[in-house]
């Protein structure tokens, strides 16, 4: 299992700023299948401390204005609440490399881009459905840490195991 871990800069404004994306190996009949992993408990508290940021841009100008319809700052703003502290990725990382190393290809943990733009809304708002789908790995039995983490996943994106 490869682990990249890119630090966030010295001067980020926040603690709460790393993202983590995995490649799996194989799931559910496909083939390097990309897990977007998050934070699935978000603080209102915390939400509070993040308003007074300013983290929060203009949308990407090349997103259609019907796209942007129902984008609030606060959903922009809890896209950066799924995201872990240093001490968190640390963890998460450790913890994936013991109980999955033989099913995860590579683990890439880096920075959030900020500001973030108008637009992006929490990964917990995207619905599952026949090829989405949510990964719940504080619902594995002796799962270790203190906080829940949830991954998505999009098997429409990648190729089966075999021809179909």
């Amino acid at each position: 299992m490869e682990i990249t871990f890119v630090p966030a800069p010295s001067d980020a404004p926040l603690d709460r700023m790393y993202i983590i994306a995995a490649t799996l190996n194989t799931f559910k009949g496909r083939k390097h299948v990309d897990v977007q992993i998050f934070r699935a408990e978000t603080d209102d508290a915390e939400l509070e401390r993040l308003q007074k940021l300013d983290i929060v841009s203009a949308p990407d100008p090349s997103v259609p204005p019907q796209v942007l319809q129902g984008a609030t700052r606060d959903a922009a703003l809890r896209y950066v609440l799924e995201a872990f502290t240093e001490e968190e990725s640390r963890s998460l990382a450790a913890y994936l490399e013991n109980r999955y190393a033989g099913h995860i290809e590579k683990l890439l943990v880096c920075p959030l881009d900020l500001p973030v733009p108008l637009g992006v809304g929490p990964l917990a708002g995207i619905g599952e459905g026949k090829t989405t789908g949510i990964i719940r790995f504080e619902a594995v039995p002796d799962y270790p840490l203190p906080f829940a983490v949830h991954g998505f996943y999009d098997l429409a994106a990648h190729d089966p195991l075999s021809a179909e």
